[in-house]
C-alpha cells in the first residue's frame, strides 16, 4: 500500500483505465437499480409470457413494427408513449419491453412506472438478439 502513490504515478494510463471501466460497471449496475426495470434474455422472456402471460410492448415505430416483431406484441412507438400507457388496464401483469437493441426500451420505462406498473422487464439486446436466438418474428 506504502507504494500506491508511486504506481499509479508511473502507471497513470493503467490507472485510469482502470477508473474508467469501474465507473462504467458500477453506473449500470447503479443504473438498471434505480430504474427498476429488470433485464432478460430471449428464454427468460419466452418463460416468463408462458407462466406469468406478460406481454411484449414493442416501442419502435409503426413502419419498423410492421416490418418484423414478436409473435402478439402490441406497438407502442416510443414518441405516444405516454398516450398508450394510460389506456392499458391491467397494471399488475408483468409487461417486456422491446426495442431494436434494448437501449431505447430502458428509456421508455419511465411512463410505465409513471402510470402504477411495476413489473418491467426489457429484453436485452432486444430484437437483434431475438433474432441471434433464431426466434420466430412475424411480419
Amino acid at each position: 500500500m506504502e507504494n500506491l502513490g508511486e504506481f499509479i504515478a508511473n502507471h497513470w494510463i493503467l490507472s485510469t483505465a482502470f477508473v474508467v471501466l469501474a465507473w462504467i460497471v458500477f453506473s449500470d449496475g447503479l443504473q438498471q437499480k434505480l430504474s427498476g426495470v429488470t433485464p432478460l434474455t430471449t428464454a427468460q422472456a419466452i418463460q416468463l409470457v408462458n407462466q406469468q402471460k406478460a406481454t411484449f410492448i414493442d416501442i419502435r415505430d409503426k413502419g419498423e413494427f410492421e416490418k418484423e416483431h414478436i409473435a402478439d406484441a402490441v406497438n407502442m412507438p416510443l414518441a405516444t408513449l405516454d398516450e398508450h400507457t394510460k389506456k392499458l388496464k391491467d397494471k399488475s401483469k408483468p409487461v417486456i419491453l422491446v426495442c431494436a437493441s434494448g437501449q431505447r426500451a430502458r428509456a421508455a420505462a419511465k411512463p410505465f412506472k409513471a402510470q402504477g406498473f411495476s413489473d418491467l422487464y426489457v429484453l436485452k439486446g432486444g430484437l437483434n438478439e431475438w433474432k441471434v436466438a433464431k426466434l420466430p418474428l412475424f411480419s
